[in-house]
């Protein structure tokens, strides 16, 4: 949370779309529909309700995220179809979840155990998608800068809270979402400091040449 995601892929489809280049967004699954989402901020009732339910019953459920978090990501490969437009999809939502619970679940990289069926499906993504990664990594410092504004603006969300109490536990999960992105997704890592237009656009450079943008 607070990566500035949304900033991010908005910057790139702007630049892609300034070249050229057709781009059609979708939020949180491969298979996703398209979305014109421009800011997280300020979630209507039922997504916060979520929210705070799946917060609530985590110590309860996480012994099942691996095999739920697997039968979903399995569910969104098959849906997933190739688009005449470039797809940038903004914050997987079973890889974030998957990031949540191997935070909680190990301390270190080296702790975690990645069950054998939910292994086997982590490698197909590529496969199947083609997907070009992005992950977006900040210090902990700019993290609750970014909360504490959101808090003080009332856009806070539940995670939000969640992440702000502990910095160790959200620099940990941070740090897995970056593991799985680097061990089955080939992923750029981007330091996402406050960084201007043009800091950003070199550190996006390798997705930027693919486009023949850089």
């Amino acid at each position: 949370d607070a990566s500035g995601k949304n900033h991010v892929t908005n910057f790139i489809a702007n630049r892609m779309e300034k070249a050229g280049h057709s781009v059609e967004k979708r939020e949180g699954w491969f298979s996703g529909k398209s979305s014109d989402v421009i800011s997280t901020e300020g979630k209507g009732w039922f997504a916060l309700t979520k929210e705070k339910m799946f917060l609530a019953t985590f110590p309860l459920t996480k012994c099942l995220m691996p095999p739920l978090l697997a039968f979903l990501l399995r569910a969104d490969l098959k849906r997933f179809r190739k688009s005449h437009k470039n797809i940038i999809v903004i914050s997987h939502t079973a890889l974030r979840i998957l990031a949540f619970y191997l935070g909680h679940a190990f301390e270190t990289e080296e702790d975690v155990r990645i069950p054998l069926f939910l292994d086997r499906v982590l490698k197909n993504i590529l496969p199947v998608t083609g997907a070009k990664t992005i992950v977006l990594d900040i210090a902990d410092q700019t993290r609750k800068k970014r909360i504490r504004k959101r808090l003080e603006s009332g856009n806070a969300d539940n995670f939000d809270h969640y992440m702000a109490k502990d910095g160790e536990r959200s620099e940990r999960i941070e740090n897995f979402l970056i593991w799985l992105g680097k061990t089955y997704l080939n992923a750029l890592i981007v330091e996402n400091n406050d960084l201007d237009d043009a800091a950003l656009f070199r550190a996006l450079a390798p997705c930027f040449n693919l486009l023949s943008l850089a």
